[in-house]
Order: structure tokens, then C-alpha cells, then sequence
């Protein structure tokens, strides 16, 4: 009985306290591609997409709603930071993009940029075709 109570209680509890630990899309005034917040403890800065990590900064020091002014075809995003213009590995933050996302141009199975089915549905479009597509 004791602990069907205290599991009732740490939910109410969760219930009350969710507004402090969810994760909510911020950032509503900032239109354009924007990092959210950090996702992990530290973010690293690095000087150029495969360039060399130049700084670390804690989660709480990195800076919300930073708009996101460039990205480089490994996926790394720059952010400007104190000023400064730096690139981070997305997957150390939340962002959000806006509007319609680049083409994911790959060279497909027996050279067509053609099949839209299953998992690879969206793959190809956009892309300029192939020499040796049918």
C-alpha cells in the first residue's frame, strides 16, 4: 500500500515539476535556422567544419536561440558565439531548420535517381540526374 502511495506521489510530483525538464521549442521570435539549446553537458567549438576544436563551453554558457548562419556538407552548424563565428556537431545541440531542407543527392542502387519506395522515399529528389539513369 506504502508503495503504491509513493509512486502516486513521485508521479504527482513529476506531473508538477515536468515545466522545469521538458523540453519545449523556444526560440518563437527568432525566424530562420536556429539552435535551441545545448543537448549535452559541454558543446565543443571548432574554427572550421573539419577544423580543430578551439574552445568547450558548459550547457548553461551556450548561448539559446543563436541563429545558425552556415552549413557545411558533413552537417556541422556555425553558430556565432560571443561574437565570434564557430561550428558545432549537431548532434551536441537542438536546432531547428526552416523552410525546405537541401536534397540528399547519393548515387542509388543501379545508378537511377528514380525509386521512391520504402525507406529511400524522398531519396534522389531535387538531384540532377544521373548519366547513367534510365
Amino acid at each position: 500500500m506504502k508503495l503504491g502511495f509513493g509512486i502516486c506521489v513521485g508521479v504527482a510530483l513529476l506531473a508538477v515539476s515536468s515545466p522545469a525538464f521538458a523540453v519545449t521549442e523556444e526560440c518563437t521570435s527568432s525566424t530562420g535556422d536556429v539552435v535551441l539549446q545545448a543537448r549535452t553537458p559541454e558543446v565543443d567549438l571548432f574554427d572550421a567544419p573539419s577544423g580543430k576544436k578551439v574552445m568547450t563551453l558548459e550547457q548553461a554558457k551556450f548561448p539559446a536561440c543563436a541563429p545558425i548562419t552556415g552549413r557545411a556538407p558533413n552537417f556541422m552548424l556555425q553558430v556565432s558565439v560571443n561574437g565570434g563565428k564557430y561550428w558545432v556537431p549537431p548532434y551536441m545541440v537542438r536546432y531547428r531548420f526552416s523552410g525546405k531542407l537541401p536534397a540528399v543527392c547519393r548515387n542509388l542502387a543501379m545508378g537511377s535517381n528514380e525509386q521512391k519506395v520504402g525507406s529511400t522515399r524522398g531519396l534522389g529528389e531535387g538531384c540532377p540526374k544521373a548519366a547513367g539513369a534510365h
